[in-house]
């Protein structure tokens, strides 16, 4: 968190006072009535800069073994991945490693010639590259993961992120998994670093973010995590282990990252409001590229009039199989977290998440 931000926010508690308290009371009731009409299963948190506003669990992280949700609670958070891989191909922008506009060939020679020379980071960050969603057509064949664990990096672009282009780089929009195998390879041969090392090294362990990091092999076992469930009428029903484990090393880019909500908030803040990124960077993660989806590098960012105008907000969904997750924080630094692990309808996630951020601003 800024100097600034942390003043501002130290000082509007301080003149609030008691009032402030009980506003805070109010709203603390009502998120909580609002989280349980919808019979959500997870961890809900509300956060202004760095600072956990509120946090809670709701229902269990285990069923079985009767473990309760809580804010120490780690959860997959699916497409997430995408965003954090973004911001590390940002700050390899920042250190003048990478470019976004240079063709994707200058860091994978080995990759067909045609295509490298049209392709850019920019187009693979934000959906607009015209790759073909190969892997996306793998994974539906093929549901068990384990399939995908002896399949190296280089097998993978080649298998799924190497046919011909279906449109030209730049004029469409196309939500493709195989994007993030080109970005993973180029993180790792500019790195020199696995991909599930590169991002805890560069990102998580600057920041003392714990309890968050790459899944890799068998994680089912990782101590803290969430079950994921399918369903949980009649009887809580776990997802097949098969669609949650193990993680192929070629998957984590795409969505092998796993947090608790408080480590989010913290590295919402620190990217978005704080040094994490040099200013030219963090502006351009903020960028929408796609306006009819507000997607702009590894995630979308929407327009929301909130407390009387209208303010940018950084707005990431995430789903790997029975987990659903999003990840709201404003420019101003109001934050929402709604980590789910029962299948959740992540619409009604989402508008969840709408009425929770508009009660921060009242």
């Amino acid at each position: 968190m800024s100097v600034s931000r942390r003043a501002v926010l130290v000082g509007t508690l301080g003149l609030a006072g008691a009032a402030c308290s009980s506003r805070r009371g109010r709203a603390r009731h009502e998120a909580e009535a609002l989280v349980r009409a919808q019979a959500f299963n997870g961890v809900v948190l509300l956060g202004e800069g760095d600072r956990v506003v509120h946090a809670w669990g709701e229902g269990m992280a285990d069923f079985e073994a009767g473990v309760p949700s809580t804010p120490g609670t780690k959860y997959q958070m699916g497409s997430l991945s995408k965003w954090i891989a973004s911001i590390v191909v940002l700050q390899l922008v920042d250190a003048g490693v990478l470019s976004l506009t240079a063709p994707i060939g200058d860091y994978l020679p080995d990759y067909r010639r045609d295509t490298g020379a049209k392709l850019t980071l920019h187009h693979l960050l934000s959906h607009t590259s015209g790759v073909p969603n190969a892997l996306a057509v793998a994974l539906r064949e093929t549901p068990e993961l384990a399939a995908f664990m002896d399949v190296g990096l280089d097998e993978a672009v080649a298998r799924y992120a190497s046919g011909d282009l279906v449109f030209e780089p730049g004029t469409r929009f196309d939500y493709a998994h195989s994007n993030w195998l080109l970005v993973q390879a180029i993180l790792e041969r500019v790195t020199h670093q696995p991909y599930r090392e590169a991002v805890p090294a560069r990102l998580f362990a600057p920041l003392r973010l714990e309890d968050s990091g790459i899944l890799h092999g068998d994680i089912l076992g990782l101590p803290g995590m969430a079950q994921g469930y399918g369903t949980l009428v009649p009887t809580p029903t776990r997802t097949p282990a098969s669609r949650v484990s193990p993680m192929p090393d070629i998957l984590t880019c795409v969505g092998g990252f796993y947090a608790t909500a408080p480590d989010l908030l913290r590295l919402m803040e620190a990217v978005i409001g704080g040094d994490v990124l040099s200013r030219a960077s963090r502006e351009r993660l903020g960028t929408v590229v796609v306006p009819e989806e507000d997607y702009a590098y590894g995630g979308r960012v929407r327009t929301r009039t909130l407390g009387g105008r209208a303010r940018r907000v950084f707005w990431n969904t995430g789903s790997n199989g029975a987990y659903k997750t999003l990840s709201v924080h404003t420019e101003d630094g109001k934050s929402v977290v709604l980590l789910n692990n029962t299948r959740a309808d992540l619409d009604v996630i989402n508008t969840l998440g709408a009425a929770l951020l508009e009660l921060l601003y009242r």
